[in-house]
């Protein structure tokens, strides 16, 4: 039932990234606690990804690895070449869904596991997440993910729209709910109640803004409810020293008061770049950069700070930021981006 997604999500925490050396022993550390199922890595982002993927599912730390990725067949090529089933979040911007549904229904054909994501349950009814639970039913989709995106739901709303998903069709649900409330627990124990198969998870609840729903809470939860057997708490401790440490040296201290919800700094931040990409359901203006970043937030950040640039070049200089960040292992302060940015001219 538990999914981890720290090696995915929590690259999406605020200042922070793993190296691929440190993604490698976190995924080690995750399946020596019991934990048969993970989102490791967003293949197309960078080939840091793309390696980091492959290897994890050569090493058969887990049941199930899953690459995230776009609903384009670029993404889902790239994801099947890693050896992982296919995790895909379907465009913000709900446009040219025909050929969408084609790039699902081939990615069907490939033989691996397919999960899909839907965009934001809060943005729709029940009668449309059922309706578009029914449509990935029609595609053989494995798994619909259907996360509150931006955490803004409760325990109630939650309870109702995964019933009402789960009445309606044979397909898996999988909840995936983000904490800018301080709900993604107890919204995530509200579609455990309402019979969701799989729960999205992270170490220290870390992840976009300040992050989803915590792990070893959720785990502690699950195994003493009788609803998972094989998880070792004490071996998810073993996870979250190593992560406490990575987060320490890359952040510090100050990250688990800017975690905390409203309160934090965290809520007002990104790191993914397809967020960026649709500002009309992501309003936040403050960005943190490491591989998952992309064009618009690259332009944003050099514009905000009055850098002159070729704007021809800017894949040039996303793809130099994203290279200097995997060789770190770190987010990439903005004075470290103006001078990459300066060297690509």
């Amino acid at each position: 039932m538990l999914t981890d997604d720290t090696l995915r999500e929590g690259m999406q925490t605020p200042g922070f990234a793993m190296s691929y050396d440190e993604k490698i022993e976190l995924a080690k550390l995750i399946s020596s606690a019991g934990i048969k199922r993970a989102l490791v890595a967003y293949p197309p982002a960078h080939k840091s990804e793309f390696e980091v993927t492959a290897a994890i599912v050569d090493g058969k730390y887990f049941q199930q690895v899953f690459g995230l990725g776009r609903t384009v067949k670029e993404d889902i090529d790239m994801i099947n070449e890693t050896g992982a089933n296919i995790s895909l979040h379907l465009p913000f911007k709900l446009d040219n869904m025909g050929q969408v549904y084609e790039n699902i229904k081939y990615a069907c054909t490939l033989g691996k596991i397919v999960e899909i994501g839907f965009v934001d349950i809060d943005m729709f009814s029940v009668e449309q997440i059922t309706k578009f639970c029914h449509k990935m039913e029609e595609l053989n989709v494995d798994v619909v993910q259907l996360p509150d995106t931006r955490g803004k739901m409760n325990p109630a709303a939650i309870k109702n729209v995964f019933e009402a998903a789960k009445k309606a069709t044979n397909i898996k649900i999988e909840a995936h709910c983000h904490n800018d409330y301080g709900m993604a627990v107890a919204n995530t124990i509200s579609a455990i109640s309402a019979g969701v198969d799989y729960i999205d998870t992270t170490i220290f609840g870390t992840g976009e803004r300040n992050g989803i729903a915590d792990s070893i809470t959720l785990a502690d939860y699950l195994m003493k409810n009788n609803l998972e057997k094989s998880l070792d708490i004490k071996g998810i401790i073993k996870a979250y020293n190593y992560v406490y440490g990575l987060i320490l040296k890359k952040i510090g201290m100050n990250f688990f008061t800017d975690n905390l919800p409203v309160y934090g700094n965290n809520s007002g931040i990104q790191t993914a770049g397809t967020h960026v990409a649709y500002g009309n359901a992501f309003t936040e203006k403050n960005y943190s950069v490491n591989v998952y970043t992309g064009k618009k937030m690259i332009m944003e950040i050099l514009d905000n700070n009055n850098v002159t640039y070729d704007r021809e070049k800017i894949g040039k200089i996303v793809s130099m930021i994203k290279d200097e960040s995997a060789i770190r292992g770190e987010a990439l302060p903005v004075k470290d981006i103006i001078k990459i940015a300066d060297g690509a001219i």
